[in-house]
């Protein structure tokens, strides 16, 4: 190959374009178990969240029983003692706090994603060079040629993971035929519309992107709370529901309204960009030597999560009037992002730093994190196959205290899966196997364009290399990213 020599010389000038892709690449070492070495921390957080997601999820699956009471009022009295101090403990610990640690969760694994499709990109776009072509150039020359890889390279970071995003719509789709409340759809509509920012190397445009998301999100949730007037009285899903042969596009219609409401009207793309900047920063991977500072975000994001969702949870449970719902709402979903960073800390501690053995919840709560998209739709399946058997066994209704001991199994019979199709040799589950797949396959070949202009009044200036490269790495995770096989014949942009 063309530049092997180059490529093997410590001193040529395209080695390392700048400190930021070095530190970049270190955080792309393996985290999945591929290496000797294991980073467990990400996937562990992985693994946890889907306990939480499904804590959070299965009220949804209570309005389907044909004797659930109506929200307000009526759903409060239908509550058992039980279930009022578990509604309480799921407001200040899980509603509102999952999907943010979700959020935070995908926006690291496209980080993830792009710096490895950028450095194996890189590499194939420095390896059409040789060594004495580089050591004939001109220094404006390897300036120039540095500053169009690097533009190249984050243009088909961008394209890889706006790709992958509208698979995640499809994927989205099809799981809301069944399930309107599905999220997949979400963060593929972030991944379309926010791609060139995940990518960017400067930092300013992802805070600015999050910072108006969250005061246009804010404002709105603010303007919810007042429209409830005195007190929400919400409490649970609106039941009971009837299920009728349209019930499939339905459940769409909502899905449809819902993902681009979720977009703009939540504090999901503010979490984003929170993922990504904790993926530059590098902590979740290795937490050594962030034992400190993980601990004080634990304790304090937990806290101030419960704090901030206490009044709300009071004034909906009727125990305390804590002011105007406008506030205590508003406080309810803010405080909520503090909550989520508490409970990655946690999980960030619980998995710990890079070694050769994983202790056995490390190895459960991880084997579920490298299937989070299997591991989340399958909640779905076993939450219609109890549900519908309780069901046909007469069960008219079901307590909420009830249904979070159901959603605890579900993701622990989950979990018991995941960790025999480790054990099996099975690196990822179906859906993270089909959304790769679907990811390579739609990538278009495209020409490596000429990084090497031609200076006026310089003749014989080395012509670029005819090489090929996919649009893309097609790797990608879901939530996170993890390797892809590349196509025969192109740049790998497997991991």
């Amino acid at each position: 190959m063309r530049g092997e020599a180059r490529k093997h010389s410590p001193a040529s000038p395209l080695c390392h374009t700048d400190t930021t892709t070095s530190k970049d690449t270190m955080h792309t070492l393996s985290f999945t178990g591929e290496r000797q070495l294991r980073y467990p921390a990400p996937d562990v957080a992985r693994g946890a969240m889907l306990a939480l997601i499904a804590l959070a999820n299965v009220p949804f699956w209570l309005a389907y029983f044909p004797e659930t009471p109506q929200a307000g009022h009526a759903a409060l009295e239908a509550m058992n003692g039980a279930d009022q101090w578990w509604y309480l403990a799921r407001t200040v610990l899980v509603d509102r706090r999952a999907y943010p640690l979700f959020s935070i969760l995908f926006g690291f694994g496209m980080a993830i994603m792009a710096s490895r499709a950028m450095e194996r990109e890189r590499r194939a776009a420095e390896d059409t060079f040789s060594a004495e072509e580089v050591a004939g150039w001109h220094p404006v020359q390897r300036q120039i040629v540095e500053e169009n890889i690097e533009r190249h390279v984050r243009r088909v970071a961008a394209r890889l993971i706006r790709r992958r995003g509208l698979w995640m719509l499809v994927f989205g789709g099809v799981h809301a035929l069944i399930f309107s409340g599905d999220i997949i759809g979400t963060y593929g509509l972030v991944a379309v519309f926010f791609a060139e920012v995940v990518v960017m190397k400067r930092t300013w445009p992802r805070v600015l992107v999050g910072s108006l998301v969250a005061a246009l999100s804010l404002l709105g949730l603010w303007g919810a709370g007042f429209s409830m007037g005195g007190t929400p009285m919400v409490l649970e899903y609106h039941g009971p529901v009837a299920l009728t042969m349209f019930y499939p596009l339905t459940s769409l219609g909502n899905w449809l309204g819902a993902t681009i409401g979720t977009v703009l009207m939540s504090l999901v793309v503010p979490c984003v960009m929170i993922g990504v900047g904790l993926a530059r920063w590098g902590v979740l991977q290795d937490p050594r030597g962030h034992g400190l500072v993980l601990a004080c975000v634990a304790v304090g994001g937990l806290g101030v999560g419960v704090l901030g969702g206490l009044p709300f949870a009071l004034m909906q449970l009727t125990w305390a009037f804590a002011g105007s719902a406008a506030w205590s709402y508003l406080l309810f979903h803010a405080s909520g992002v503090l909550g989520a960073c508490g409970w990655l800390a946690l999980f960030a501690l619980v998995g710990g730093g890079p070694r050769e053995k994983l202790g056995s919840v490390c190895v459960f709560l991880s084997a579920i994190g490298r299937r989070s998209m299997t591991a989340y739709l399958s909640q779905t399946v076993l939450f219609i196959l109890i549900f519908v058997m309780l069901g046909v066994a007469g069960v008219r209704s079901l307590g909420v205290a009830v249904s979070g001991l159901i959603a605890l199994v579900v993701w622990a019979l989950i979990g018991i899966g995941c960790v025999i199709a480790e054990a099996l040799g099975s690196s990822r589950g179906p859906a993270e196997w089909a959304l790769r797949w679907l990811v390579a396959k739609s990538a278009r070949r495209r020409p490596l364009p000429a990084f090497l202009p031609v200076l006026a009044g310089q003749s014989g200036a080395p012509a670029e290399a005819a090489a090929t490269s996919s649009d893309a790495v097609a790797a990608a995770a879901a939530p996170c990213a993890e390797s892809e096989t590349p196509a025969r014949g192109s740049v790998s942009e497997g991991e």
